[in-house]
């Protein structure tokens, strides 16, 4: 079984590669619409593993976590 520590660690080594490979500020602006829709994507792809340590630190802990837009508890 996998522990919480590695799981967690998998997660910010992912991030830490999406973020090295996003363009520098001052790039930004030259870049097309199918550029920056992938610039879009990376940070998306941060944020949700950012969700993926909260969820799995949560789950640790057995702190019920709402399940979908009912808002009803999810164990």
């Amino acid at each position: 079984m996998v522990k919480l520590k590695d799981k967690i660690e998998a997660e910010y080594e992912n991030i830490d590669k999406l973020i090295a490979e996003l363009p520098q500020k001052n790039e930004l602006p030259f870049l097309q619409f199918l550029a920056l829709a992938g610039v879009a994507t990376v940070l998306h792809n941060c944020y949700n593993g950012i969700e993926n340590i909260l969820k799995l630190s949560l789950k640790e802990k057995n702190i019920p976590l709402p399940d979908g837009d009912r808002g009803t508890k999810n164990y």
